[in-house]
C-alpha cells in the first residue's frame, strides 16, 4: 500500500519514509509544491495532509485528487513522526474500495 504525504519538514523526509516502511507502506513526500502534483498522487491508497506546514494551494490539489479518485485522507496539524504513525494508523482501520 502506498501513502502520499503532502506538507512536512524537508529534514524528516528520511524518517517519514522510515515510518512509513515499518508499518508496511511505501511512503511518497511532497514537502514543497511540485509541478503536476496530481498525476504524480494518482495509484496512492492514501494521502496524509500536514497541514501545518504546507501551502494551501497544495491542501486544495490533494483534498480534489482524494474525491476524484475515492482516495482515504488523514490530516494532521502537527507534522511530527508520531503524527505520521498516527495517520497511518487511521487507514489501517478503513476499507478501500475502488
Amino acid at each position: 500500500m502506498s501513502v502520499a504525504i503532502v506538507g512536512g519538514l524537508d529534514r524528516l523526509k528520511r524518517s517519514y519514509e522510515k515510518k512509513c516502511e515499518d508499518m508496511g507502506y511505501q511512503g511518497k513526500v511532497f514537502s514543497k509544491r511540485i509541478p503536476n502534483l496530481a498525476s504524480r498522487m494518482t495509484g496512492v491508497d492514501g494521502i496524509v495532509i500536514f497541514t501545518g506546514t504546507v501551502a494551501h494551494p497544495m491542501v486544495e490539489e490533494a483534498t480534489r485528487v482524494a474525491r476524484m479518485w475515492g482516495i482515504p485522507l488523514e490530516r494532521s496539524h502537527s507534522s511530527s513522526v508520531s503524527a505520521l504513525k498516527r495517520c497511518l494508523e487511521g487507514f489501517s482501520g478503513s476499507e478501500v474500495t475502488a
